[in-house]
């Protein structure tokens, strides 16, 4: 575990289960249908519904209730209910949508991502949730480089702190030995100031 503190918000690094992470809310990196397929997504659809396609069910209603239309954009955040998971604290899902890097990085994905990140902090802000757990959105098959990944985590997180009133904890939970290490290698270096 790594910590790290950014005004009143503190950021901790951690290796684990995202779907086992004690926080108020834990953010799936979805596709922008929200149907959860692989990866992180189908994990957290099978822990909170035990059954991923009525989990998808769930949140492609939501999506329509919440935005009034069948696609998410980056920046845009859709919120259901944690189901299975209230009985360990998690209250809710907030699914964002990363870029498809595809082993590239340049300006337009870290503005996606910062987008994405940067989203859901808010969403935890107006939900009045003082804690909130990510995974390393786009790190997967999405396909980008996990240490940019990292660093615009940890810039999303600093300049939502500034601003930042009830959200106190914020997490970012790596699941791989190997992609940990790159993790702690990132929030290692990175100022706190």
């Amino acid at each position: 575990m790594v910590v790290k503190k950014f005004g009143s918000v503190e950021v901790v690094l951690e290796k684990g289960d995202i779907t086992k992470y004690p926080a108020e809310a834990i953010v799936n990196a979805a596709n922008k249908y929200l149907e959860h397929g692989g990866g992180v997504a189908l994990a957290i659809a099978k822990a909170c519904a035990g059954d991923p396609q009525k989990y998808t069910e769930i949140s492609k209603k939501a999506l329509k209730e919440q935005l009034g239309k069948d696609y998410m954009d980056h920046g845009e955040v859709v919120v259901t209910p944690a189901l299975n998971l209230e009985k360990i604290g998690i209250k809710y899902v907030i699914h964002t949508v990363g870029p498809i890097c595809g082993g590239r990085w340049n300006n337009e994905f870290e503005e996606k991502l910062y987008k994405a990140f940067i989203a859901p902090l808010e969403k935890a802000e107006e939900l009045k949730l003082k804690s909130i757990a990510f995974p390393a959105v786009s790190a997967g098959i999405y396909g980008c480089p996990l240490e940019n990944v990292v660093e615009t985590f940890l810039k999303a997180v600093k300049d939502f702190s500034e601003k930042a009133n009830v959200v106190k904890k914020v997490a970012l939970v790596i699941f791989g030995d190997e992609d940990f290490e790159v993790a702690k290698r990132v929030f290692e270096m990175f100022p706190e100031r």
